[in-house]
């Protein structure tokens, strides 16, 4: 394998299970929907396998597994429902804000990648991440692809001014793995999230952490300095 140096002067992070936990929001918005079609409610687990991949793919899942035959109506309410409890459970996960804090500390620019619409992404920030100056929020809205395709992280880089090999893209699923791996970007992993975190090291981030502290620690071992790093990944380092 080839390796280069790692430089880190920028980080991209994945907002639903990276960030902050919305997986109750979610949970309770969709199980609300469900409930004016007659349908059981789903467990917290069932809709965590559904987050990742945006709002479209997770509606229209769940529109198959209960035979509802108008998914863009299901869609529409469960917007509509969602955008009026964005922030009536979510927190930040425990450790994320000093992260983000040591961030700041280290004048990382930061920007948000999510398949999250761009204009829920943003109240969610603004709402639980207010304290955290982002120079990039991008979600999805219409013509931009989602993630993994790459056009929104070379955006975002874009916006930070900093060349994609250099920023570390932050996730927990393995949407987040593939784009950072599709837009040239070297990626870390995180335990605490939606992902199956038993199979990141079978699948090979350049880094994997269990505990946010342990993200911190590799901004401040890579900020800004020449380290060796597997551009595919043969070697996981876990933090």
């Amino acid at each position: 394998m080839r390796t280069s140096r790692l430089r880190i002067d920028a980080v991209l992070f994945d907002l639903d299970g990276t960030l902050v936990d919305t997986l109750p929001d979610i949970t309770w918005s969709l199980n609300q929907i469900l409930l004016e079609h007659g349908c059981p409610a789903l467990t917290a687990e069932a809709v965590r396998d559904y987050i990742g991949g945006g709002t479209t793919a997770m509606i229209e899942a769940v529109a198959t597994q209960f035979g509802i035959a108008d998914a863009a109506m299901l869609h529409q309410r469960y917007v509509a429902m969602y955008q009026d409890h964005l922030v009536q459970f979510s927190k930040p996960f425990n450790g994320v804000l000093a992260v983000l804090e040591g961030c700041r500390a280290l004048q990382l620019p930061l920007a948000i990648v999510t398949n999250k619409a761009e204009v829920m992404a943003c109240q969610v920030a603004d709402a639980l991440l207010a304290h955290t100056a982002f120079k990039a929020i991008l979600g999805h809205r219409a013509g931009r692809p989602l993630k993994p395709q790459p056009e929104v992280a070379w955006e975002a880089a874009r916006r930070l001014s900093v060349e994609p090999r250099h920023c570390l893209f932050v996730g927990d699923t393995e949407i987040d793995l593939q784009t950072a791996r599709a837009a040239g970007m070297p990626s870390a992993m995180v335990a605490w999230g939606y992902g199956s975190g038993c199979t990141w090291q079978a699948q090979a981030p350049d880094f994997y952490c269990e505990q946010p502290a342990g993200l911190l620690h590799i901004l401040k071992q890579h900020r800004g300095a020449a380290q060796a790093f597997t551009e595919r990944g043969d070697t996981v380092k876990s933090c």
